[in-house]
């Protein structure tokens, strides 16, 4: 059994995934960013040489820096930036920008739809666990339970 491979079938492998679209996306993008950053008064060339794209998913650009400062400038020039990556690439959809700092793990989400669903479904699933063990403990199901009796309502009336 041979372990070993060669770099070259590693390289293969590694980039068999990746289409030629993709590249040619990320090379726009990565050129708007450093054309669109470069302009930004005062910071710009230095920006360049602190931050990278990292990704980019449901329109959302994340950019990461090596401090939190490079963050904060680029969060102040939020509107310049997307403005300026609209312009040099159109048929690229970025419509917000995140930060995160070197070093975070910080990652961009589902979209928020996909988001609700899951959080929904994970509701779900914990409210059948729940009644699952009041039903082991004992209690009725909601459902199957009698009607509660006319005076017992009364009661509740000036609570309600």
């Amino acid at each position: 059994m041979n372990d070993v491979i060669s770099s070259n079938d590693m390289i293969n492998k590694v980039f068999s995934n990746i289409s030629v679209g993709t590249l040619d996306e990320s090379n726009k993008i990565s050129k708007a960013w450093d054309d669109t950053i470069a302009k930004i008064y005062n910071y710009g060339p230095k920006l360049a040489g602190h931050t990278h794209i990292v990704d980019l998913k449901n329109g959302v650009l994340l950019i990461e820096s090596d401090h939190p400062g490079w963050n904060q400038i680029l969060q102040n020039n939020k509107d310049f930036i997307l403005k300026g990556l609209k312009m040099n690439t159109p048929d690229v959809a970025v419509r917000n920008l995140a930060f995160r700092v070197k070093g975070s793990n910080a990652q961009l989400g589902d979209d928020y739809e996909t988001y609700l669903k899951k959080s929904r479904e994970s509701m779900l699933k914990e409210v059948e666990n729940d009644e699952r063990k009041l039903e082991e403990m004992g209690f009725k199901n909601e459902k199957s339970q009698e009607p509660v009796p006319d005076e017992v309502k009364k009661l509740f009336e000036g609570i309600l």
